[in-house]
């Protein structure tokens, strides 16, 4: 019997994003219920007595937990809260336990925002980051013997700084284990839309060749009856149309073959940018972080000790950060980010543009609107300011410093799009040198300037998730013009 799916609850309909945060809060769960059992046992060789007492009371606190969700006491945000919850008090019970917070302690504080962020919200990793912080304060201001009797104290030993070591091995090795799991799982349901469009393909270059088949005979057809009779010469007349008809089908089929066959060429990058960030970005700061886990328990100096627990917070945000943009790309394709409503184009432009009022202030850049003939636009309100957040932002960062920003955003109705134009005089980008990669993840063209690499790419994705599409006109020294394209959606 699958134990994951035991603890779901029946006839259960969720959204995808919530199923993956129910999928994820009852595997961690179960793997702490593990890490709590293999502990309490583990304290009777390490004489942590006070480890014993929590590791009960926690066992018992996360089989309450999965009963709770199975038979629905329990909603799964507040589940969710208080698997964190728990996990945080028994690192601050632990930590108080084991004579207040020790460089080997300071690693699985710095999990609990990560794994808040995993399951929760970006807001709730910074409670929790802050929780952190001031468990780390007042620690450092209490002697553990103010807040416990001494009897539950423990010293550090060797054996129990090994077994806090190996059990965070053990944590992010399964944290490693889930997300590529869901990297699998992805990649699965991409190919899946592959085979798809090639099925089409195939189904499509058949009746292309059915339809040309059909115009031959045809056209076989009126010449043997020109021949014949002068007198069907409306009938021939008649064919030809028909002809001209087909070749119009057979020209718009060849074109629909085209669209698609690009589209599955960009599915295709798209996919591989994503599988190298997932394998190589994700690797190389948790590679980082057992290193200097390894390199802390065999370090003695004290100053050695600090450097490392710098470089082990550093590596712990460089995680942080990667699995956040790693979530954003994955919460582009997300239904409910694409809610469509009914825009104030100018309102909401002018709203965004006040988040920018420090920087506008500082440059004095000088920013003008004309977007009359476009008053009202059917979009997602979250992609709308994302998009135009990112290009104002780039307009800002990449000004020439010698000479006053200026930046005009223009709308007009071309066609079924809203064309909006967005010019500024700044830097400019060498397009025959980086006009391939423009759009490309974590792709920077000016090393003077701090950046991501991230908000192009997002700008062309939340496009094309809206059926929409952009366009770049570039001089170096003179400017930039960003022509975005917004297909309007239906209410």
């Amino acid at each position: 019997m699958n134990t994951k799916k035991y603890f779901i609850p029946t006839h259960n309909s969720l959204n995808e994003k919530a199923a993956r945060q129910e999928s994820l809060v009852i595997n961690f769960t179960l793997i702490s219920l593990l890490f709590a059992i293999g502990y309490y046992f583990l304290s009777f060789f390490n004489g942590f007595l006070m480890a014993r007492y929590v590791m009960i009371m926690v066992a018992v606190g996360f089989v309450a937990q999965l009963y709770a969700y199975k038979f629905r006491w329990l909603s799964l945000q507040f589940v969710t809260h208080f698997f964190v919850c728990i996990c945080w008090l028994v690192v601050v019970v632990l930590s108080l336990a084991s004579y207040g917070i020790h460089s080997y302690v300071l690693p699985w504080i710095s999990l609990i925002p990560i794994m808040a962020l995993v399951l929760l919200s970006n807001r709730a990793a910074w409670v929790w980051s802050v929780a952190g912080m001031l468990t780390v304060l007042i620690f450092a201001l209490f002697e553990p013997e103010q807040l416990m009797p001494s009897w539950l104290l423990m010293r550090s030993n060797i054996l129990l700084t090994t077994a806090l070591h190996i059990g965070l091995l053990f944590m992010i090795l399964t944290l490693t284990y889930i997300f590529d799991r869901q990297q699998s799982l992805l990649i699965q349901k991409i190919e899946s839309q592959n085979q798809e469009l090639q099925k089409s393909k195939e189904e499509t270059s058949a009746q292309n060749d059915a339809l040309v088949q059909t115009q031959r005979e045809i056209s076989s057809q009126r010449d043997t009856v020109s021949e014949q009779n002068k007198q069907l010469k409306a009938a021939r007349e008649i064919i030809e149309t028909q002809h001209h008809v087909l070749i119009q089908k057979n020209e718009g089929l060849e074109q629909e073959i085209l669209q698609r066959t690009r589209e599955l060429i960009e599915y295709n990058q798209q996919l591989e940018q994503f599988a190298f960030i997932s394998s190589h970005n994700l690797r190389a700061p948790i590679a980082r972080i057992l290193g200097l886990g390894n390199l802390l328990a065999l370090t003695i100096d004290t100053e050695d000790k600090q450097m490392i627990q710098k470089e082990l917070v550093q590596s712990a945000r460089q995680l942080d950060r990667v699995v956040k943009d790693l979530n954003m790309i994955l919460d582009v394709g997300n239904s409910g980010e694409k809610m469509i409503v009914q825009l104030d184009v100018k309102n909401e432009l002018e709203l965004i543009l006040l988040n920018f009022k420090k920087d506008i202030a500082e440059t004095q850049a000088q920013i003008t609107l004309e977007v009359d003939q476009v008053p009202v636009l059917s979009t997602s309100k979250p992609y709308f300011e994302s998009i135009f957040t990112n290009l104002v932002s780039n307009a800002i960062k990449y000004r020439r410093h010698e000479v006053q920003p200026l930046i005009d955003i223009q709308a007009v109705w071309k066609d079924e799009f809203a064309l909006f134009t967005i010019r500024d005089n700044g830097l400019g980008i060498d397009l025959n040198a980086s006009g391939k990669k423009l759009f490309t993840l974590y792709s920077r063209f000016h090393d003077r300037v701090e950046g991501k690499g991230l908000g192009l790419f997002m700008v062309k994705t939340q496009l094309h998730a809206l059926g929409g599409k952009v366009e770049v006109e570039s001089e170096v020294g003179t400017g930039t013009v960003f022509k975005v394209y917004f297909k309007p959606g239906k209410l």
